[in-house]
């Protein structure tokens, strides 16, 4: 009876400090997630007040004061879409109050990344990559903090636990506690999952084979390295059309339709290529075919219908030709009408380029405008390396003729 007892008593004891283990072990791997949700110790979402001292100044130093005041307009326009800037505060706004404006916003993380997607959208390449790789910066260094404060509670988590399995294991059953589930911090699947993204838009080493489907004249552009040249070209492979900004003018006699040429060392982005002076393109191998359907020929060289551009992603690349129905000049541009037998909507020509002549009934060609959003209406807005051309309507011989009476 007694030894009965000493054996109930002693199996009580255990149990009591295994269930007491595993409450403890439960509240520090929730002290783990307080320090990762609260302290910040996710890569890119500090929270400490250093950190939000360098997204600040990286979005004034590196931002806002590297766009001219023509840049900084057509950023401004953009804004609407991302921030809950009143229109009247956004106007006035200089760099440094712009700056705290979205600060005030969105916080300064989420200003600094909807700053980039902006200026990408804006397709000021050379700026996002600057404040990109800014960014990386001080991600990196708060993620070697967040690795060294990790490390600290591994290392404190495996002391209780060995020092836990050795009272355990002085008795003669010695069945162990049931292991806790690892907790793998979500910084390594974050890692993973940029790696990743990298993988698809970026530097492409590997070279792609394509046939020309249509490339244009080169024509000059402002950029902040002063006026440059550049040309648009569309290429196709045997699943899909491709637009392809080519900055490298050498590059003409590659681009000649039906070639099949091989593209290396390009940027692949989310809705075009980039071909620069760093690039290399060849002329295909005899045995490299490229057999393009019809129907994706047909399919790049098409106008898309207004109807149709309702239901695409903001961001889409447009090009195309559509006739003007009205024109407002802007204060930062020219807002033309444009319809179809689908629909209608307004083209908004920024910078220099708003200095076209075009009137009610001509056409306009548009190549490389981007699908956006003003307010609650969609509509296209021209780029750095937008290009325009008008197609002057026709005139009846009847109207001339009242002309000359």
């Amino acid at each position: 009876m007694y030894l009965a007892f000493t054996k109930i008593s002693f199996m009580y004891h255990k149990y009591l400090h295994l269930t007491i283990h595993h409450i403890g072990f439960a509240l520090e791997t929730a002290s783990w997630w307080c320090n990762v949700l609260w302290l910040g110790f996710l890569p890119g979402w500090p929270s400490s007040l250093e950190m939000k001292r360098e997204y600040k100044e990286i979005l004034l130093l590196k931002g806002m004061d590297n766009l001219t005041d023509e840049e900084l307009d057509r950023f401004k326009f953009f804004l609407p879409d991302e921030f809950n800037i009143p229109n009247g505060r956004l106007e006035a706004a200089n760099r440094s109050q712009l700056v705290k404006l979205m600060i005030q916003s969105d916080g300064e993380v989420s200003a600094l990344m909807k700053t980039i997607s902006i200026v990408k959208k804006l397709q000021y390449m050379d700026l996002a990559k600057c404040l990109q790789e800014e960014k990386e910066k001080v991600d990196k260094k708060y993620m070697e903090n967040e690795k060294k404060n990790e490390t600290k509670l591994i290392r404190k988590k495996n002391v209780a636990k060995t020092s836990s399995a050795e009272h355990v294991a002085s008795g003669n059953d010695t069945t162990a506690p049931p292991a806790a589930p690892g907790v793998s911090p979500p910084v390594k699947k974050q890692v993973a999952a940029k790696q990743e993204a990298m993988r698809q838009e970026g530097l492409q080493e590997d070279p792609m084979t394509v046939m020309v489907l249509k490339a244009m004249k080169p024509f000059k552009f402002e950029s902040r390295k002063g006026q440059q040249e550049m040309f648009h070209a569309t290429v196709a492979t045997d699943r899909d059309f491709y637009f392809v900004k080519v900055f490298d003018t050498r590059l003409t006699d590659k681009f000649h339709p039906k070639k099949i040429i091989t593209i290396s060392k390009y940027y692949w982005h989310s809705t075009f290529l980039e071909v620069n002076t760093s690039s290399l393109v060849l002329d295909a191998e005899s045995d490299q075919k490229v057999s393009v359907p019809n129907n994706i020929i047909r399919k790049a060289g098409k106008t898309p219908k207004i109807r149709d551009l309702q239901t695409r992603p903001l961001g889409t690349i447009v090009n195309g030709v559509f006739m003007v129905q009205e024109k407002t000049e802007k204060r930062n541009g020219t807002l033309y009408g444009l319809n179809d037998n689908t629909g209608s909507m307004n083209v908004l020509v920024l910078g220099n380029q708003n200095r076209i002549k075009c009137e009610k009934g001509d056409k306009l060609r548009l190549t490389f405008f981007e699908l956006s959003k003003y307010r609650r209406n969609l509509q296209l807005v021209s780029g750095s390396h937008s290009h325009i051309t008008v197609i002057k309507a026709k005139k009846n011989k009847g109207s001339e003729m009242k002309k000359k009476d």
